[in-house]
């Protein structure tokens, strides 16, 4: 089989998708084009959605095509996102038996974005982990942004925008495998240029990806509520973000 093939879901920016595809270079790309209009023919392999399909069926369309193409593990990216320098080899180096998912630690504009992430399966709380480890460590789930996983392994369509990365995780840890963040590897995330963060569509979305994440535990859903109101209450809290939370927790 061959190796590795980088999967692109895309949706918006242009700009951002190509230098995304630069940086991925001399590994082969497919994008996977989500965008209304068309994205403009580019030097990569390319699967065509109708438009808005969301990041969960796009990226498995992208991976339903490296697994045809007989690649043995494909690197979901963000069209925002960009792998450093060997990023790509540190990541694949990483995978192996007893491997179900790799990442990189992700630098944003105010640094250390993301090295991994913790979910209590207890109180359904998330974090993300901020610090870069030392080396190679397992943790409960990583980012969809840049996100090292098999060819035949696919995203739950059900998750709107948004947790689908931690429920793939989940499951992969489920069946015994490690999901482990690589220090070696690195990789650039703008962020918020499919959604952005703080939108009411993000909110809404991200409430009801937790709420499908918890499943029907009343008291895990009674927590995820007063978690995205606890985060209203620190970042904006208006009517606005208050209806969009509510959209969430309703599955509107």
């Amino acid at each position: 089989m061959k190796p590795l093939v980088v999967v692109i879901p895309h949706r918006r920016e242009v700009a951002l998708l190509k230098q995304a595809v630069a940086a991925c270079a001399p590994w082969p790309v497919v994008v996977v084009d989500d965008s209304d209009g068309g994205a403009p023919p580019m030097a990569t392999a390319r699967v065509r959605l109708s438009g808005g399909s969301g990041f969960a069926r796009a990226a498995n369309a992208g991976l339903a095509w490296a697994e045809g193409e007989g690649y043995a593990w494909a690197l979901v990216l963000n069209d925002d996102a960009r792998p450093e320098p060997g990023c790509v080899e540190a990541l694949l180096a990483a995978a192996g038996p007893g491997v179900g998912a790799v990442g990189p630690v992700l630098v944003g504009p105010a640094g250390v974005e993301s090295a991994g992430i913790r979910f209590s399966e207890t109180t359904a709380r998330l974090r993300q982990v901020t610090e870069a480890p030392a080396a190679r460590r397992p943790v409960d789930a990583l980012s969809g942004a840049c996100l090292l996983i098999s060819s035949h392994r696919r995203f739950d369509e059900g998750f709107g925008h948004g947790m689908e990365d931690v429920a793939l995780c989940r499951a992969l840890r489920a069946e015994g495998l490690a999901v482990l963040v690589e220090p070696r590897a690195r990789c650039w995330h703008q962020g918020g240029a499919t959604v952005s963060r703080r939108s009411a569509e993000a909110v809404r979305h991200a409430v009801a990806g937790h709420l499908r994440l918890v499943g029907e535990d009343r008291a895990r859903r009674g927590l995820v509520l007063a978690y995205a109101l606890g985060q209203a209450a620190r970042e904006d809290w208006s009517v606005g973000r208050l209806r969009a939370v509510w959209a969430g927790w309703r599955g509107v």
